[in-house]
């Protein structure tokens, strides 16, 4: 079997719409391997997740539901939220290492990823996995600056607050939009962390607007379709608890058939988040390489580089 389509070139200069265009045609070539490789990747700690996702939101329902659950459920609650936390942080990555490792792989495999195993990207993919560490790292270490900074105004004066939070919430809008591009940059580029993240800033601010139009429309249609498969979970959990809490001698916590229904849809549920996010990914890879092209020629440099070996 042969494509019936030319590779699509990444380094172009490409219109809002080419590149909504682009990453769609690039999803429609490459769904297979893409939930193939996410399916083996991703399905094992979804089981993980809607485990402890489940114990999570049943402990929130309890407490809020009797006050006096607060001292004997919050430890079970933050261990709940905790390992929630965990796996979606370890999933992300793990999925993000996945989705670029593919997209390299595609550009420089003469078959792209027809008839490709986990075998072939495994050592690009551990490479990808290793990175994007470090890129989680740095936001959970920005993430607990801003809170501290906050706790201490808070401490200086309550009334800081009022300024510092609008301030400090539009200058993270303002810096998360360029940052965007870090993770395809770093992962595409062999380059040093800090090096990257200046270049990302860099390119990012200088068309922030066309980063902002991106990261809000891919973000969306991701959105919508992690809505599909979070509203039977929702519906079912919602209704659930709010009987138990109506009906408290009704049992329905205990149930076997409602702990596997949610269980079963909250499986569902994580791992339609996690290949949700692939659309952003793929839309922010080809913004990535749409700025790299308007600011580098990269396409050019290996025409002429090409054109050398001639």
């Amino acid at each position: 079997m042969e494509y019936p389509r030319p590779k699509i070139p990444f380094y172009k200069v490409r219109t809002f719409g080419e590149k909504l265009n682009i990453s769609f045609e690039f999803l429609r070539e490459t769904w297979k391997p893409l939930l193939k490789m996410s399916f083996y990747l991703i399905l094992p700690l979804c089981l993980i997740q809607a485990f402890a996702m489940e114990a999570y939101i049943r402990m929130a329902f309890a407490i809020s539901g009797n006050p006096d659950h607060m001292t004997t459920g919050l430890v079970s609650f933050l261990g709940n939220y905790g390992l929630l936390m965990l796996c979606f942080l370890v999933g992300s990555c793990v999925l993000s290492a996945l989705v670029y490792s593919l997209m390299q792989t595609y550009e420089r495999r003469e078959r792209r990823l027809l008839d490709i195993t986990l075998a072939d990207v495994k050592a690009l993919f551990m490479k990808n996995v290793g990175k994007m560490f470090k890129v989680t790292l740095f936001i959970i270490g920005v993430v607990l600056l801003l809170f501290v900074i906050i706790a201490l105004l808070a401490w200086v004066s309550l009334w800081t607050l009022v300024v510092t939070i609008p301030v400090l919430l539009i200058g993270l809008i303002l810096v998360a939009i360029p940052l965007a591009l870090f993770t395809p940059l770093y992962l595409f580029e062999d380059m040093p962390f800090a090096v990257a993240l200046n270049k990302a800033l860099r390119y990012g601010f200088s068309a922030w607007g066309e980063m902002f139009l991106v990261v809000l429309v891919f973000g969306m249609l991701g959105g919508i379709i992690s809505g599909v498969t979070t509203m039977p979970w929702y519906v079912v959990t919602v209704i659930g608890q709010v009987f138990a809490q109506v009906e408290p001698d009704s049992g329905i916590n205990s149930a076997l058939w409602y702990r596997v229904a949610t269980y079963l849809l909250g499986i569902i549920q994580s791992y339609g988040t996690y290949i949700s996010s692939i659309i952003s990914s793929v839309g922010i890879a080809f913004q990535y390489f749409h700025l790299r092209e308007t600011k580098e020629g990269v396409s050019v440099k290996a025409d002429i580089a090409n054109f050398d070996r001639l």
